[in-house]
Formats: C-alpha cells, sequence, structure tokens
C-alpha cells in the first residue's frame, strides 16, 4: 500500500498536481499497517491518517471513525 501511494504522489507531483485523498480500501490498508507498523514507517503512517483521508461522510472517513 505505502509503495503504491508514493508511486502515485510520484505521477501527481510530477503533473504539477496534488494526491488524491484515500479511498475506503487505502484507508483500511492503513489502519492495518497502524496496527503493526513497519519499522521506520510509523512517522508516515501517522501523517498519511492525519492528513490523506478525506473529512466528513467519505467512506475512507467511515474507515477512520470506526
Amino acid at each position: 500500500m505505502l509503495e503504491a501511494y508514493r508511486q502515485h504522489v510520484a505521477e501527481r507531483a510530477a503533473l504539477g498536481i496534488p494526491p488524491l485523498p484515500l479511498t475506503a480500501k487505502q484507508t483500511e490498508q492503513l489502519v492495518e499497517l497502524i496496527k503493526n507498523p513497519p519499522k521506520g514507517e510509523e512517522a508516515m503512517l501517522v501523517e498519511l491518517i492525519t492528513h490523506r483521508v478525506p473529512a466528513g461522510v467519505d467512506n475512507a472517513a467511515k474507515v477512520k471513525a470506526s
């Protein structure tokens, strides 16, 4: 999940646009990674859950809240 997201960020940066927010599926995968974080990725996981999950009633926000 992290490598795919980093690739997405790089592709969007090359186009001069910000990355898309995480989807519900990506958020589910992120939550699982937070439960057992890969060594050295802890800060990245916190950054993603804090700033890349859309707020409100989005499906990804529901996953984050649960």
